[in-house]
């Protein structure tokens, strides 16, 4: 039977991963979200019939969504288990300048990188093993000590400038050199006698104005296949997905905490 259903609201960010620090951003929904929480409802009679106790067994959560952006990658975390991406490195391209503009930036504030390496690797400029960083007004950053080189959740690299005695203002802007190596091709395989979907985190997430709706799914699964939706032409909307995630318990969590977790600060489950 049904428990409930958690509305998820427009504009939602879909996230998906092995933990909540490795959670990957899967992209653009299209419209609303929706999460439903079932379970068997179990009633032990009496011998007049009477409810002598009542409980419930095999409860899980659906969470089902559109995603507009079908990227290779994103599919195959989706599918993880049961689908391969592999990449072929395009040409390099050396001495980019990236620039971040002044109001654009602050201290401590990660600055991504705009375009990254095909195989994940840390980007750099020529063999130095890292980027070169300059500001309009304090000249040449010394890496490790002015800016640090980090990856954000995603695995995708950029920088963290801090307010050392070098870098004396956030008022200007900085310039980011690097090299880097685009993919030319990214191929999806899948296809086995039997495979194991592998379980992951699953998060749904708003703010506004700094308050936060949070729904997390511990362990979901895709257990429903996937229908990829090529439009006409010239229709109006981009090709789509539709998902269906299927939540069971995750037995490392504590007992009452095994399934979903709701954080609310907006008020759309008030």
């Amino acid at each position: 039977m049904a428990y409930g259903s958690v509305h998820v609201p427009a504009g939602c960010t879909f996230k998906i991963g092995d933990t909540v620090g490795g959670l990957a951003t899967m992209g653009v929904l299209k419209g609303d979200s929706n999460i439903e929480i079932t379970y068997d409802l179990v009633e032990v009679l009496g011998s007049q019939a009477e409810e002598v106790l009542s409980y419930a067994k095999n409860m899980r959560a659906v969470a089902t969504c559109e995603l507009y952006q079908l990227y290779l990658t994103n599919i195959q975390k989706v599918l993880d288990g049961l689908a391969t991406v592999t990449t072929v490195d395009g040409s390099k391209v050396e001495d980019y300048d990236q620039t971040a503009s002044s109001g654009d930036w602050a201290y401590n504030e990660f600055i991504l990188c705009t375009y990254q390496n095909a195989d994940g690797t840390v980007l750099q400029i020529d063999a130095q093993g890292y980027p070169d960083v300059s500001g309009s007004v304090d000249g040449a950053l010394a890496h490790d000590t002015d800016y640090f080189v980090v990856k954000d959740a995603e695995g995708r690299w950029g920088i963290i400038v801090i307010d050392s005695a070098t870098v004396t203002t956030e008022a200007q802007d900085l310039t980011i050199s690097y090299d880097y190596t685009p993919a030319e091709s990214k191929t999806l395989k899948m296809g086995s006698p039997s495979a194991s979907i592998t379980a992951k985190i699953v998060e749904f997430s708003k703010t506004i104005d700094g308050a936060v709706f949070r729904a997390r799914l511990w362990s979901a699964k895709n257990e429903a296949g996937l229908t990829v939706a090529f439009p006409d032409s010239n229709a109006d909307e981009p090709a789509s997905m539709p998902i269906s995630l299927s939540g069971r318990l995750d037995s490392s969590k504590s007992d009452g905490e095994q399934l979903i977790e709701i954080y609310d600060e907006i008020g759309l489950t008030v």
